[in-house]
């Protein structure tokens, strides 16, 4: 079974390209919900017009479809 600290323990290999440092340490994930096999992520960047803002949300997305028992990402 999925779990918050799974999810945030797996968001921690998406780095800020700009900072070097991962988004969760950097306070960028609000939330995880989890409903079912769907986890839904309440997040932001560091700025509106991040340029590396797709990568992050691709990646946060890639990692975390990843994982057991998941099988949508929002």
């Amino acid at each position: 079974m999925i779990t918050q600290e799974t999810v945030f323990e797996t968001l921690k290999q998406i780095i800020d390209p700009e900072i070097g440092i991962n988004i969760v340490d950097m306070g960028l994930i609000y939330g995880v919900d989890i409903q079912d096999k769907t986890v839904d992520i309440t997040m932001t960047l560091t700025s509106p017009g991040c340029p590396a803002g797709g990568q992050i949300v691709n990646g946060t997305q890639h990692v975390v479809k990843h994982l057991d028992d998941v099988e949508e990402v929002n």
